[in-house]
């Protein structure tokens, strides 16, 4: 959501400084995405390839994780989840 205020106010021909001021964000955000969408258009608006080691959780593992914690409640009979109840539960 973001990144689409960014190029919105971009194709208003604002400034990267106002346009950061105004999003209450660094100048140096609006630089990269501007020239991004402009190098790559579409495109440009993705995330790139971070450095390090590759995800070792699945989208459909923190999925699964998020809806195991709104959806029910800890077997302990606690009222809700803590980090640590919900990663043994989760074999994590």
């Amino acid at each position: 959501m973001l990144r689409s205020r960014i190029v919105l106010a971009c194709a208003e021909d604002r400034s990267n400084a106002r346009i950061a001021d105004d999003l209450g964000i660094s100048q140096e955000t609006v630089r990269k995405r501007r020239s991004r969408v402009a190098a790559d258009r579409l495109e440009g608006l993705a995330d790139r390839p971070r450095s390090g080691a590759p995800r070792k959780i699945t989208d459909e593992r923190v999925e699964a994780l998020v809806a195991k914690t709104l959806g029910q409640t800890p077997v302990s009979g606690d009222s809700h989840w803590s980090m640590r109840s919900m990663a043994e539960a989760a074999g994590m």
